[in-house]
């Protein structure tokens, strides 16, 4: 008689239950005695799409979370991409990224490594009365049906909501800008607000408060229009009036994977998962980029940019091709 397969020696199809495209459920905060055995009672649910990863947290109620388990975990989330990508039909795998997390001391830690790329979901239970003084996380039970809530919301209300507006991908869309080079004011990039956001202390309103969009006729971009087509769309400038131009030409980068023989970092797996995706939603096409540029044609003369794999850099040229996890291309200025 043929052992019962374990859950990771499954196929992808017997792991994946119904058709369709598979959301990715990232579980951070439990101990061992509930991570893996959550992770595996999802992944044996053969009525739900969902799939998901997990690694063991401290079991200390007080220090929860810890770098070495938060980097596991973002490795785990980025093995699971790189294995089921791409889709046979088509449908970015996974076609969505949530990290369910028990909220404590330490948590924010989590987007040190998963960024702005996942939907974060606070697991918390309302009414738990801590018999014999445990959280409600070391008991699988609670853990199960906690975790049930957090799928359920994913379907509805804010996140569902997310995934609608980023998949319409409006070219004026604020959460679609690279965060690192939109410069708010003087002194914030729109980074600052992403993480706020992703640690809960901002509503998401808050994020687009006070950036200005524009719509901008053939004449005021003439170049650009030339080279990508249309007119009068509508973009987000920043303080320096600079224009965030959302084009869909040129693709020629942006999008990170993690090598085998390559060590995880939290830089690594955070730029892998942030070119991916945005709030929880894959970033499609596959590297768009802004082009990143002045009114009127008026050059780029050594302006500064931000980019995620060669640091501060300084750019000349009529546009600067910025993709959403803030790689930046172009022509870089030779001046000293």
């Amino acid at each position: 008689m043929s052992q019962k397969k374990r859950v990771e020696d499954l196929s992808r199809p017997e792991k994946r239950g119904p058709p369709g495209p598979t959301p990715l459920l990232v579980i951070a905060g439990l101990p061992v005695s509930t991570a893996r055995p959550l992770a595996a009672t999802i992944n044996n649910d053969s009525k739900s799409r969902w799939r998901a990863v997990a690694t063991a947290f401290s079991i200390n109620d007080n220090a929860i979370y810890d770098s070495a388990a938060i980097l596991e975990l973002g490795r785990l989330a980025c093995e699971f991409a790189d294995a089921d990508r791409p889709d046979p039909d088509g449908t970015p795998s996974p076609s969505r990224i949530a990290v369910a997390y028990v909220r404590g001391a330490g948590s924010t830690q989590l987007w040190d490594v998963f960024g702005h790329a996942v939907w974060p979901v606070a697991l918390q239970h309302p009414d738990w009365n801590w018999p014999g003084g445990k959280h409600w996380r070391h008991d699988i039970e609670i853990v199960s049906l906690v975790a049930q809530s957090a799928l359920k919301a994913m379907e509805a209300g804010p996140a569902e909501a997310m995934r609608q507006r980023l998949e319409a991908h409006r070219a004026e869309d604020v959460l679609l800008l690279p965060p690192r080079n939109f410069h708010i004011d003087q002194t914030q990039r729109l980074l600052e607000r992403f993480r706020d956001f992703m640690s809960n202390r901002i509503e998401l309103s808050d994020i687009e408060q006070d950036i200005h969009i524009e719509r901008f006729s053939f004449e005021r971009l003439s170049e650009f229009y030339k080279r990508v087509g249309g007119r009068g769309k509508k973009f987000a400038v920043d303080s320096r009036k600079i224009i965030f131009a959302k084009s869909h030409n040129g693709q020629d980068g942006g999008q990170h994977d993690i090598k085998g023989s390559a060590a995880a970092s939290a830089a690594l797996v955070q730029k892998t998962l942030e070119s991916r995706f945005r709030f929880g939603t894959p970033l499609l096409p596959a590297g768009f980029q802004h082009d990143v540029q002045r009114e009127g044609g008026v050059h780029f003369d050594g302006e500064s940019f931000d980019c995620v794999t060669k640091g501060t850099i300084d750019m000349d040229g009529d546009h600067v091709n910025v993709f959403p996890s803030d790689v930046v291309t172009g022509k870089q200025s030779k001046k000293k």
